[in-house]
């Protein structure tokens, strides 16, 4: 898997980009929100990337910030959004505004987007609405710590609002550094 490349950017365009990276010039499909955050034709850059492997070839989009390839991936988790789909969204729509409309069920938000229609904005609704609630409690640096300690509670036999209330109030009461073990033991204290 090709996690990043580093090189010189031969050739952007608002679709794709083109990296040099040891001669060798690696087409990659960018979504239009990186256009602007792109450095000028022929200075460096790093690039994160998503391998896509089809019968008929690979291929590689390229992500600028974290946050975008975050949000790829998780739309190419859904059923029936492939990356072109996916890669479509991340250029149409942020994020943020993206997970505020999957919270409230806003289909209008979600049809506006080209390609969407009623039927898979509801699917997108349904299949991600239960993850983006669970990444609102997710404090930045603690991504792995605090998911491990709801999967935890959650396989005790606690249901996800008791887990999600728990392990929010022991994110608050612990130090940093804390262990999995130790968090487990806090959330527990508040159930």
């Amino acid at each position: 898997m090709i996690h990043h490349l580093k090189g010189i950017l031969e050739y952007k365009s608002p679709a794709f980009i083109i990296v040099d990276v040891g001669g060798v010039g690696y087409k990659i499909n960018t979504p239009l929100s990186s256009f602007d955050l792109l450095p000028p034709e022929g200075k460096e850059i790093k690039i994160n990337t998503y391998l896509h492997l089809r019968e008929n070839g690979l291929t590689l989009y390229g992500f600028v910030t974290q946050e975008e390839q975050d949000f790829f991936g998780l739309l190419i988790s859904i059923s029936k959004i492939g990356p072109k789909s996916a890669l479509r969204i991340v250029s149409k729509i942020s994020p943020s505004e993206f997970k505020r409309a999957i919270k409230k069920g806003d289909l209008a938000t979600l049809t506006h987007i080209p390609g969407i229609g009623g039927k898979t904005a509801q699917r997108l609704i349904l299949e991600l609405k239960e993850r983006v609630e669970e990444e609102e409690i997710v404090e930045p640096g603690k991504e792995t710590i605090t998911r491990d300690t709801l999967s935890a509670l959650i396989s005790l036999g606690y249901t996800r609002k008791e887990a999600e209330r728990a392990v929010k109030e022991a994110l608050r009461s612990t130090e940093e550094g804390v262990d999995l073990a130790g968090l487990i033991r806090e959330a527990l204290r508040h159930i």
